[in-house]
This record gives structure tokens, C-alpha cells and sequence, in this order.
């Protein structure tokens, strides 16, 4: 196993479906973990927290993939982690996403922008041909600083930014392998 991180620049409220941190949290980083295909482990978080060490203020994605892009944007940072095995959603590689915006949300803020970032992905899959709306691996991880904006969806300019550049990064990514 080997991994890569990303500095955030600060620290971000963070709701996550990845397997570090569970949920809700604060972090200061963003980290991908590149296992084998054939990785199998009864304890994934063990796997993860030996590599963590006391260093715990990082989301943690994990993927066989080996297409991985972080990027500076006009909103934020944007983390992604990319591959479609042959079987898509029944045994395929996994596609996380991390997006961590400038503009203060709220906790509706940051389930909007799941939602945002979630549609996005299922996007790029449907303009690839695919037939799938995801992997059975697939993480999202969104953080912002604290702030009062209640709303990321679609129809925002944030959302609609967030959106767009999911949906080219997944499309560029997917549409090599």
C-alpha cells in the first residue's frame, strides 16, 4: 500500500461517506490510500489508522484505482480518485470525490453539496455510456469553513461550479480507462 496527501490549507467542517473520518469531523487534509486489487481486509480501518498514526485530521479515501487528480480551483479544492472496473458497480475499482469550498457552510450547506457532488459523478458515468450511477465503493467527502450558507445545490453558483468541475475531472479520468 502506498498513499498521497493534500494539504487544505486550514481546517474544514467535513460530513464524509469515506472510511476515515466516519461521518462528521474537522480535518486539515485530504489523503488517498492505493491498495491492491485483490485487497481484502476484515479491518480496513486498522489498515488505515496504522498509516494515520497520530496524524488523524485526514480524510482518508481508499481505492485500487491508480487515476487520481488534486486540484486547486476558483471555489475550493477538489480531490478525486477514479476507476470503473469491468463488472462497474458488482466489482469495480471505486470513484471518491472530495470537494472542501471557500465559502462558509452550514450543516444543510454541506448535505446540499453531497447532493450536488453525488448528481455530478452519476453525470459523467451517464455522458460516459456507463449504466451505473457508481461503484459499490464509492466515497464523498465535502467540508467547508463554518459558515451560514444553507445551500450548494445545482442551481447556486457554488454548486453549479462544484458540478461542473466533477463531472469534466470524472469525465477526463473515465474516459482514458
Amino acid at each position: 500500500m502506498h498513499w498521497v496527501s493534500y494539504w487544505l490549507g486550514g481546517e474544514f467542517l467535513t460530513l464524509a461517506s469515506s472510511l476515515f473520518p466516519e461521518g462528521i469531523s474537522y480535518v486539515r487534509r485530504v489523503s488517498i490510500l492505493f491498495v491492491d486489487k485483490n485487497y481484502c481486509s476484515q479491518d480496513p480501518w486498522r489498515d488505515v489508522l496504522s498509516i494515520l498514526g497520530s496524524n488523524r485530521d485526514s480524510v482518508i479515501f481508499m481505492t485500487a484505482a491508480r487515476s487520481y487528480v488534486m486540484r486547486e480551483t476558483d471555489w475550493g479544492k477538489l480531490v478525486v480518485s477514479a476507476g470503473i472496473g469491468e463488472s462497474g458497480e458488482v466489482g469495480g475499482c471505486t470513484i471518491n470525490v472530495g470537494t472542501f469550498v471557500h465559502e462558509g457552510l452550514n450543516m444543510n450547506g454541506l448535505v446540499d453539496l453531497v447532493r450536488t457532488v453525488t448528481e455530478a459523478k452519476s453525470g459523467a458515468l451517464r455522458d460516459l455510456g456507463y449504466e451505473l450511477t457508481g461503484t459499490v465503493s464509492d466515497a464523498v467527502a465535502v467540508g467547508s469553513k463554518v459558515g451560514e450558507t444553507s445551500f450548494a445545490g445545482p442551481r447556486t453558483d457554488l454548486g453549479r461550479r462544484v458540478a461542473r468541475d466533477v463531472r469534466l475531472v470524472l469525465r477526463e479520468m473515465l474516459g482514458e480507462s
